[in-house]
């Protein structure tokens, strides 16, 4: 029988040398630890920088899980590829192509480790800062949901990939299914140790907007226990964005609705109401004194609604309450900058917005339907609890 002898040796921790393998471990582990702190920590930077000009950034349950084991499994093989290097400096070869495929090893666990290093900072980095970050941006572009079977292969190919020049030197024989096997149990570890709780961030930025929140909140108990309203719970997280589409799209409904000659609903005036008062926005603004600055019913669209229900409606009611509300807009005083921070962002916007983007002919249209109402006899008294609409004009 004739006894086939290969040419390759089969790879032990021997032909390795001990105090390598276990360096070329350590050093994999310490960098998989490191790679994958910077990217979850640089992951929750974007989301802040993000807030600045756009909402801010939240992932479901199963996007965040998912993006958390992808961070966690590219921080793995990387981390690997390391170890790989690392194994591949002994200087032992029994043949003369052991160097130079050696090298080869080296030079591609490199080429991999920085290559998908760079490629997933750069693709990381880039739709956060520049899509993300967009007023008006909402969801348009889901990695997890268009693109996830990519996140699923690229740790996968680094993994084998710094495997096939190894193989060139060595039989590895059991030791790629080991090394798979303690690979993924690093990913589990990974994922447990080294992850940054959004809730920290979302929390933060939830007490940015905590009074409008709280104002929002108030308005739909109020419609539930005095009208029977219920809002959709997709209506109630679209008020509280505000560069979203669909909040954009929001506002914009609801002075379209108001510009109809038919009725408007009590839910869109509660609606009306509450945008109001959190100043949102329904889009761009236009030059100064701009009519399409002003995002909301025009105080004209508001007086016909009134006149067409009964004076002692609810519709009524909470109509002459957006007509307070518009009022106390216009009537927003400015704020020292010396006491900016004692001012909470909406706030801090509605100073700016009316002394800045708000037309003149708006508050000329308030003063005009107040005087309207006030001289009709059964409308006067309700018009009497509006509040005086300030004369001077704000520079």
């Amino acid at each position: 029988m004739t006894n086939i002898q290969f040419s390759k040796e089969k790879l032990s921790i021997q032909r390795i040398g001990q105090q390598r393998f276990w360096i070329g471990i350590v050093a994999g582990i310490i960098s998989a630890v490191s790679i994958s702190l910077v990217f979850n920590y640089f992951r929750e930077v974007y989301r802040f920088l993000i807030t600045m000009s756009a909402d801010l950034l939240i992932l479901s349950g199963g996007e965040l899980r998912f993006f958390n084991y992808f961070f966690s499994s590219v921080a793995t093989t990387l981390g690997f590829s390391i170890t790989i290097w690392i194994w591949m400096s002994n200087s032992t070869h029994n043949r003369r192509l052991d160097r130079l495929r050696k090298q080869l090893s080296r030079i591609n666990a490199l080429l991999v480790f920085w290559i998908f290093l760079m490629v997933i900072a750069r693709f990381g980095s880039i739709p956060p800062s520049v899509l993300y970050g967009m007023p008006g941006y909402e969801n348009h572009f889901n990695l997890y949901q268009d693109f996830g079977i990519l996140f699923i292969l690229i740790p996968m190919f680094i993994f084998m990939h710094s495997w096939a020049p190894v193989r060139l030197v060595y039989r590895p024989g059991r030791w790629i299914l080991l090394s798979l096997g303690l690979c993924i149990l690093t990913v589990f570890t990974l994922s447990m140790t080294t992850t940054v709780n959004q809730e920290k961030l979302n929390n933060t930025y939830r007490l940015r907007f905590e009074k409008d929140y709280q104002y929002i909140d108030q308005e739909i108990s109020k419609a539930k226990a005095e009208y029977g309203i219920e809002f959709k719970k997709k209506t109630i997280d679209i008020l509280k964005k505000w560069h979203s589409e669909s909040s954009v799209e929001q506002v914009i409904s609801i002075k379209t609705a108001f510009s109809e000659s038919i009725p408007v609903s009590l839910d869109t005036i509660i609606l009306q109401k509450i945008v109001i008062r959190n100043f949102k926005h329904g889009g761009k603004f236009y030059v100064r004194n701009s009519s399409e600055n002003w995002h909301y019913a025009l105080p004209k669209d508001i007086l016909k609604q009134i006149q067409l229900y009964d004076k002692n409606s609810n519709e009524t009611r909470e109509l002459f309450e957006v007509l307070k509300e518009a009022i106390g807009l216009v009537n927003t005083p400015k704020i020292d900058s010396q006491e900016i921070r004692n001012y909470t962002e909406t706030e801090r916007r509605r100073s700016f917005g009316a002394g800045n983007d708000i037309p003149l002919s708006i508050k000329r249209q308030l003063r005009a339907v107040k005087n309207s109402l006030l001289n009709d006899a059964q409308y006067s008294d309700f018009a009497k609890n509006l509040p005086e609409i300030n004369a001077e004009e704000r520079m």
